[in-house]
């Protein structure tokens, strides 16, 4: 990025800004960040270099400010392009995005999507990337859930608590544990289980990123809900400052978060 301040700009320039991007982006300065990798994908257009990196590091930085309909179709076409590309890391990092953020937007039905997940986890069986197929068994159980609460949709692979843990604290496959455990829990009306799986993710989640808004928008949506079972009333506050802090986002990505 120096060099091409200094330089000019050449065709390495775009997959610099993109990674710059997405090491900087943070709520405060989204907006900008935005800007800037927006122009790496039009510079790398023009360049002809628009490949599937340029494009992963585009929803890293964008993937919440973008409507998450639209990246869960881009994701797809970025899996297939990978894959056939040689390149399975890249597709089946799509894959797992996409399907998060299939999750998000409801852009499928859900035994469509479980179809497309239990797709992606065959392939693994040949692929071998065990990270990956760690979020797509997280998200399978989710899904499952969701349709039947795996009575007939469950199978016996799932992810374990020790397998996130095994990658140490922080990382970010817990913080999709717990996110997905807020989300199950809070459609299954399970109050008190969201709650606690809520409290967790903030522990462990950075504050400054989009990711912990998804999970705030249902610790809130839950938190009501005690509140009108008056089990919390005390949880009022909280909401209110949730909210607050919702519209700072949504003034970043109306169609993700205004709601």
């Amino acid at each position: 990025v120096q060099m091409s301040l200094r330089n000019g700009v050449c065709q390495h320039t775009p997959l610099a800004l993109m990674q710059l991007s997405t090491m900087v982006i943070q709520i405060n300065n989204a907006a900008s960040v935005h800007r800037i990798a927006k122009n790496a994908l039009v510079l790398s257009e023009k360049f002809g270099t628009s490949d599937q990196k340029i494009c992963i590091n585009y929803y890293l930085v964008a993937g919440h400010l973008e409507p998450y309909l639209s990246g869960s179709n881009h994701l797809r076409k970025g899996f297939a392009s990978g894959l056939s590309g040689g390149d399975s890391n890249t597709a089946f990092f799509c894959a797992g995005h996409g399907v998060y953020f299939s999750i998000l937007s409801g852009d499928k039905d859900l035994t469509s999507l479980l179809k497309e997940i239990d797709y992606y986890l065959l392939l693994l069986e040949t692929y071998k990337n065990e990270l990956a197929k760690k979020f797509l068994l997280c998200y399978r159980e989710t899904v499952a859930t969701l349709i039947d609460r795996g009575e007939t949709t469950g199978i016996d692979a799932k992810l374990s608590y020790a397998d996130a843990y095994d990658l140490g604290p922080g990382n970010k496959l817990l913080e999709v544990l717990y996110f997905q455990e807020v989300f199950r829990n809070y459609w299954l009306g399970y109050t008190e289980r969201c709650h606690h799986y809520a409290l967790k993710s903030l522990d462990i989640s950075k504050q400054e990123n989009f990711f912990i808004y998804n999970m705030k928008f249902y610790h809130a949506l839950n938190l009501l809900d005690m509140i009108k079972k008056k089990t919390n009333y005390a949880k009022t506050l909280e909401v209110v400052e949730i909210i607050e802090s919702m519209k700072i986002v949504a003034s970043n990505a109306e169609t993700n978060f205004r709601n």
